[in-house]
């Protein structure tokens, strides 16, 4: 079937999918580009189009960790599905994250469930944030692969096993896009990438012009994955960035062997003072533990002890902050999809190709507010020195 007749309103970056898709020519495609280039839409669009046409087609759409999958392309494919009218809940099996269009299967999987990604073998595969899975993730995903492996992914690194084991191969096609190959894409969004390039040097070639970054430019590069909280700890905290239009953050820090866990609690814009004070006690936030925030905002602050809560204004050394996060273990809960985002694009300014000491603007409400918490419990490390 041709494009039309599906009625999908993609970009060229779809159509240069869709064409190898059809054509066959190359094992591996992999979509290397910057923010807002519709990239991952695309291979929804993509991967919809798979499922209508090709009767009997095994598809697998897979993340490194489920709540990010959940979050990204799982919602894209459902989302493209539905503004087409097919989308039907009998043929969603959410215990099995399969859906199933008459002989066809679309299955989402994560490698953290390496039971899914070492027995099941499938005709098509999407790996969304490709550069996010290990060498042998992929080798496991690829090898019960028999027709096209897909993969998108934002050039954030300057060394990585994609460059090196997958781009190199003469059977694998690279699409370069960027924000400009996207014509749907809000005017807002586009001011929002285009502010990168007086803001950052690096953080302008990756997400605005789709190029392999600087990996010295990263702030965090020790932090990991955990599964949860730990349920036995020595100290508890709670950062808290204040934002309206820009997301408000809520962070829980946990302090256990001078190692730190964060987890996200609150991630939301446009939440007043009043929805904000709701919102912290329907997710169970203490009132007894510390809340270290946002010193700029003073008059948010009181509103909140008002309500009850134990509520501290933060300091604002960032650097100082910055060195004592670099200097501890930093575990971050894999439910906390918008953290470990942050975590992955939090960079220093730079100039002339030199790193500047102080961070770049955006983008980093968690940081600050687990920042701001972690922080505050350096005064009772014994360990540390300043």
């Amino acid at each position: 079937m041709r494009i039309q007749e599906f009625k999908i309103k993609g970009t060229v970056v779809y159509e240069k999918n869709y064409e190898e898709y059809q054509s066959k020519r190359h094992r591996i495609i992999v979509n290397e580009g910057g923010s807002g280039s519709s990239k991952t839409i695309s291979l929804a669009q993509l991967f919809n189009t798979i499922m209508l046409s090709e009767r009997g087609a095994k598809l697998t759409i897979a993340r490194k960790t489920f709540p990010a999958l959940r979050a990204t392309a799982m919602k894209d494919f459902f989302d493209q599905m539905k503004a087409l009218g097919l989308y039907s809940e009998a043929r969603h099996n959410k215990s099995e994250n399969v859906y199933r269009f008459g002989a066809t299967e679309v299955d989402f999987v994560s490698v953290d469930e390496a039971i899914k990604v070492r027995s099941r073998r499938r005709n098509y595969l999407w790996m969304n944030e490709a550069n996010e899975f290990d060498l042998e993730d992929y080798r496991q995903l690829a090898m019960r692969t028999d027709k096209q492996i897909f993969m998108d992914y934002n050039p954030s690194h300057q060394e990585h096993w994609i460059y090196d084991e997958v781009e190199t191969r003469k059977d694998c096609l690279i699409i370069p896009s960027t924000y400009k190959d996207n014509p749907f894409l809000a005017p807002e969004l586009v001011r929002e990438i285009e502010g990168y390039k007086d803001k950052d040097q690096n953080y302008w070639r990756i997400y605005g012009l789709g190029q392999k970054g600087t990996a010295e430019s990263l702030i965090y590069t020790h932090w990991k994955y955990c599964d949860k909280m730990p349920e036995k700890y020595d100290r508890r905290v709670y950062g808290l960035d204040f934002g309206f239009n820009n997301p408000t953050c809520l962070e829980e820090i946990r302090e256990k062997d001078r190692d730190y866990y964060w987890q996200e609690i609150i991630y939301q814009s446009h939440l007043t003072n009043d929805q904000l004070i709701e919102e912290m006690k329907a997710k169970g936030v203490s009132q007894e533990d510390e809340i270290i925030a946002d010193s700029a905002e003073p008059a948010r602050i009181k509103a909140i002890e008002d309500a009850g809560y134990n509520i501290l204004p933060a300091e604002k050394s960032v650097k100082d902050r910055i060195d004592f996060i670099k200097s501890h273990g930093f575990y971050i809960v894999k439910s906390s999809v918008n953290t470990a985002k942050e975590a992955k694009k939090y960079s220093w300014k730079t100039k002339d190709g030199k790193n500047l000491d102080e961070p770049v603007k955006t983008q980093d409400h968690a940081m600050d507010a687990g920042g701001y918490a972690e922080y505050h419990l350096r005064e009772e490390d014994t360990n540390y020195i300043s």
